[in-house]
């Protein structure tokens, strides 16, 4: 009679519970929430846009042509890192635009000055 006992005959599988260091129940069957990795060409951009300080024009068009790289892998591989782009691009051409405003109007400057002083 004991033989017929579905308890002894086949025993069930250890249950997959597991706890943590402070007693809590830790299941391993729910999956952990893994993000999309960063776009390293993103952080790049707006590096080189706030580089602009240093360097001027040389590094905000660089941040320009990396940001446009970034924001196209961006849309092909799923990647984070988006805004980093965007803020990289919108520095870039903002410091563009300040040193090639700057520059014209030291050059407006300094022609009108030249031509003031030549002038009778």
């Amino acid at each position: 009679m004991d033989s017929h006992r579905t308890d002894l005959a086949s025993p069930q599988p250890p249950t997959a519970v597991m706890y943590d260091g402070y007693g809590n129940v830790v299941s391993p069957a729910v999956p952990r929430y893994v993000s999309a990795p960063h776009n390293a060409l993103a952080w790049v951009s707006l590096g080189l846009a706030i580089g602009w300080v240093f360097f001027g024009l040389l590094t905000s068009v660089a941040a320009i042509v990396c940001g446009h790289i970034a924001r196209a892998q961006i849309r092909r591989t799923g990647e984070q890192g988006a805004v980093t782009a965007m803020t990289g691009l919108v520095l870039g051409y903002v410091f563009t635009a300040f040193t090639v405003v700057g520059i014209t109007a030291f050059l407006l400057f300094v022609f009108g000055m030249s031509a003031l002083a030549t002038s009778p």
